[in-house]
């Protein structure tokens, strides 16, 4: 055979094919925002209380009395007596009993009102459309 190309056979052959390729990429879009505002407000409040208040008396019950030991400190009634004891002398020693402290507790109730300044915050909140 001659004056004919010769054929190369089909497993010589290498055929190049077209190959699509597919890139992705993203891309971050603003399509809303927000506004946040934070405000702090004040206002004169009136506060009334009604407070206890407790302050003690003291009397001194003269006494004038002999006693033959010392006298402890007791409460009668809501009163809190301490003995005062004073040495005479004599031939023979002898406790007298001079005086006492009467001590009571005496509640009252008092008015109380002052004026405070009280502090409270607020959120508002818009949104903005920017498209």
């Amino acid at each position: 055979m001659t004056g004919q190309p010769e054929h190369n056979t089909a497993a010589d052959e290498v055929l190049k094919l077209a190959e699509e390729q597919v890139t992705l990429s993203k891309q971050e879009v603003v399509d809303d925002r927000v506004t946040v505002t934070r405000f702090t407000s004040e206002h004169d409040e009136t506060i009334n209380a009604l407070l206890n208040k407790e302050k003690v008396e003291v009397e001194h019950v003269t006494k004038a009395q002999r006693v033959e030991s010392m006298p402890d400190i007791r409460e009668e009634n809501g009163v809190l007596i301490v003995p005062i004891v004073e040495e005479e002398i004599e031939i023979v020693r002898k406790l007298v009993l001079k005086e006492e402290l009467h001590i009571r507790k005496v509640q009252e109730t008092v008015p109380f009102q002052e004026v405070v300044t009280r502090r409270k915050q607020q959120v508002k909140v818009e949104r903005n459309d920017d498209r």
